[in-house]
């Protein structure tokens, strides 16, 4: 189950992250159903998964599109955060077995995530090496992911928190 994450030159989904914190998880309303659709392709969308956050990707490309997912705020860890530079783009991912599925969910990693959160900035670390260097892509308003050459080790958010 190797995962190879790769980036490309593109613009970020426009839309809304949001952490409800009545229901204790993230979810993503796209700007633009269209956008989605057009990202999206004809293939479907499935999930990969770290922890309990769920990564969407589309089935035909691979893309990388949004986070959405439970992730308990109790369980954050308190932390100075600041966001490193990042670049706008699209990553995609390819796996090598099981192939990408509409609905089927695959795991990321299987080691532990840990998510770190900055009160004060709002933003949302979740992280599986802390000391591993990282390139930063804005996939979708809100929504970065840290990689280290093919490899996948953060996300981080920046959502609207509501109630």
């Amino acid at each position: 189950m190797a995962h190879k994450f790769s980036t490309e030159a593109a613009n970020p989904l426009a839309g809304t992250l949001r952490y409800s914190e009545s229901d204790r998880g993230f979810t993503f309303q796209p700007q633009s159903l269209d956008d989605l659709a057009r990202l999206e392709g004809g293939g479907g969308r499935t999930s990969l998964v770290a922890d309990t956050l769920q990564l969407e990707v589309a089935v035909d490309s691979g893309r990388a599109l949004y986070v959405w997912g439970y992730l308990p705020k109790e369980s954050w860890q308190r932390a100075e955060l600041k966001l490193p530079i990042s670049a706008s783009g699209g990553v995609t991912v390819e796996l090598d077995d099981p192939p990408l599925e509409a609905g089927i969910s695959v795991a990321i990693a299987r080691s532990n995530w840990h998510v770190l959160f900055d009160e004060s900035s709002g933003l949302v670390q979740i992280v599986r090496d802390q000391r591993i260097p990282e390139r930063l892509v804005e996939i979708a308003d809100g929504v970065c992911l840290g990689l280290n050459g093919t490899e996948l080790i953060s996300f981080w958010l920046s959502p609207e928190f509501v109630e």
